[in-house]
């Protein structure tokens, strides 16, 4: 199918996204610095910044959020007997992701933290670090449909297999729903059907990285993701904690030079560039247009 043709109105943009061969690498979610609120209530569509939080609660949130470049997500799972609510603070990096979990009686409580002080990692925080395994997939079906039917899939098979997972909301790029995110690594994946949830979790268990699934890792820019991504292809290492980012030059217009090393302290440099952009409908039913970035590896014969 052509990138320039239309789909159906009432398409799933699952089946476009499929349908015009477009990638997932490259598209994860970017944030350092993740706030995760347990919020039960119907998530509308714009639900980090559209709910009915106390409005301290909002502004505080927003307030202390500002200063770390902080991205606010909900989640949620099935309450049991268990009360109170669960708030998580996840600083991502390819090297010591750091997750702090805090549980709450009433959200009032959040206001005795202080989020830039966990982030910074200061030691009065350091009894709320886990290193628990937890998965959070995107069922937000307010934003799309595609979230919740796909999502709600995935979320049962990775729940009857004993895993830690919660709900989430919009985790980007629905059209490539169902979407996950692994904490405390911050590995982002994507087109993660039930029937792969076993070959999921032996990468998990082995801390590989599933390069046909992965869009990403949280703390990269894109063009680090599509780098990393190249990396590895090239030399078949694919532990998670092989290669450490070091930095990236942007060598000339629509190229970069990405530099990652190893923990022997060797050196790899990427280059990327800029590929020709994507057009496409990334919403569910919507006809509105979205222009998204493409990135390639230079060919040596060019």
């Amino acid at each position: 199918m052509s990138a320039t043709s239309q789909p159906a109105p009432d398409f799933y943009c699952t089946d476009w996204a499929n349908a015009i061969g477009e990638e997932v690498v490259g598209t994860a979610l970017f944030g350092k610095v993740w706030f995760l609120l347990e919020y039960t209530q119907p998530w509308r569509a714009q639900a980090p910044s559209d709910n009915d939080l106390p409005q301290p609660i909002q502004a505080w949130l927003t307030e202390q959020s500002a200063p770390v470049n902080g991205h606010l997500q909900f989640i949620k799972q099935p309450r049991g007997e268990r009360t109170g609510w669960a708030f998580f603070v996840a600083c991502f990096a390819d090297a010591g992701s750091r997750v702090y979990r805090f549980d709450l009686d009433s959200y009032d409580e959040l206001l005795q933290l202080d989020l830039p002080a966990i982030v910074a990692g200061e030691a009065q925080y350091a009894a709320a670090l886990t290193d628990a395994l937890q998965f959070l997939v995107c069922s937000h079906g307010k934003r799309d449909v595609c979230c919740a039917l796909h999502g709600g899939a995935l979320l049962r098979v990775l729940a009857a297999a004993g895993t830690a997972v919660w709900e989430t909301t919009h985790l980007g790029g629905h059209r490539f729903a169902p979407l996950l995110l692994t904490l405390p690594d911050g590995l982002s994946y994507g087109r993660l059907s039930p029937e792969d949830v076993p070959q999921l979790l032996t990468h998990v268990k082995n801390r590989t990285v599933w390069p046909e699934k992965l869009r990403g890792r949280s703390c990269y820019q894109p063009v680090e993701q599509v780098a990393e991504h190249y990396l590895r292809q090239e030399t078949a290492v694919f532990h998670q904690d092989a290669y450490q980012h070091v930095g990236t030059e942007l060598v000339n217009e629509g190229v970069w030079q990405v530099q990652f090393q190893t923990k022997a302290g060797r050196s790899h440099t990427v280059t990327v560039e800029a590929d020709e952009p994507l057009m496409t409908y990334p919403s569910s039913g919507s006809m509105k247009t979205k222009i998204v970035p493409k990135f390639r590896q230079p060919n040596p014969a060019a």
